[in-house]
């Protein structure tokens, strides 16, 4: 197996190292862009350089960058193929029959994600959150910490469902939405939308006025 470049070097970073860790992969180093943190050793592990080193190593890599559109840019910086990425799966994670996980997608300890539930690629699945059956996950989702949602639960590209937010069964979450911590959707949410309370109200969509 080739070994396993982490880009970003911060704590989702540093997280996304003791699960790879867990998982059995050989690193070889983090990748950041802040230079002060070059040739330092972070979380057991050293800071090689910065993200351009990725076209000299012949390696994996996953971008472990907790903001979503940050995690994009870097990706698309990237511009490697697909295959390129390793998807990250904690052990203690309980995955079901019938999951489809992509590429460069990261699955913190205690999640547990059920049958038929596909997750896209680049996405964060944070610690002890859960998915339900049937749901589809798309690129570059962050689901927070202890999250969790019913079955058949569809959420957007680039979608952040925030720290112990609830969602119920058959809800439709558009892209790019922002779903506070704690809240519970009750309804669909459209697009660039930021959804906060219990139950869940739309308090903005970007570049439309309410």
């Amino acid at each position: 197996m080739k070994k396993l470049y982490i880009i970003g070097a911060g704590g989702h970073g540093q997280v996304v190292s003791d699960c790879a860790k867990a998982g059995g992969f050989e690193i070889g180093g983090f990748l950041d862009d802040n230079k002060d943190l070059w040739g330092k050793v972070v979380n057991g592990i050293e800071v090689l350089g910065g993200i351009g080193l990725v076209k000299k190593l012949d390696g994996i890599f996953v971008v472990a960058i907790g903001d979503n559109f940050a995690r994009k840019k870097v990706v698309e910086r990237l511009n490697l193929g697909i295959k390129s990425f390793a998807t990250i799966i904690h052990p203690s994670a309980i995955i079901g029959s019938d999951v489809d996980i992509g590429y460069g997608t990261m699955i913190v300890g205690e999640v547990v994600i059920n049958t038929h539930t596909k997750v896209g690629n680049h996405v964060i699945v944070n610690t002890m959150a859960s998915l339900d059956h049937h749901n589809v996950v798309e690129d570059y989702v962050h689901v927070a910490p202890g999250v969790h949602t019913g079955g058949s639960v569809f959420i957007g590209e680039g979608t952040l469902l925030g720290i112990g937010s609830s969602i119920i069964p058959g809800i439709k979450i558009g892209k790019w939405a922002v779903i506070g911590a704690g809240s519970v959707v009750i309804r669909d949410v459209p697009d660039y939308a930021t959804v906060v309370g219990n139950p869940g109200k739309v308090i903005k969509i970007k570049g439309v006025d309410l």
